[in-house]
């Protein structure tokens, strides 16, 4: 499954936004800088990746009989 990107605004950017840990004003008004947008792309990154491998657990378990 591939989705659709944005076409009008810097995805890289809006990242944390998009997943609610930001506000749209925040990424302008000096709230946070660079270094902190990579932080926030490593929290997010990390928080997808344990989600996923936690569903894959449960699905293992499940396909087992066992929770």
């Amino acid at each position: 499954f591939e989705g659709i990107g944005f076409s009008n605004l810097d995805a890289f950017c809006f990242r944390p936004v998009v997943a609610g840990i930001w506000r749209h004003h925040e990424i302008f008004d000096g709230t946070y800088d660079f270094s902190d947008l990579i932080d926030a792309h490593e929290l997010l990154d990390v928080k997808e990746e344990n989600e996923q491998l936690a569903h894959e657990h449960l699905e293992r378990m499940r396909s087992r009989g066992t929770s």
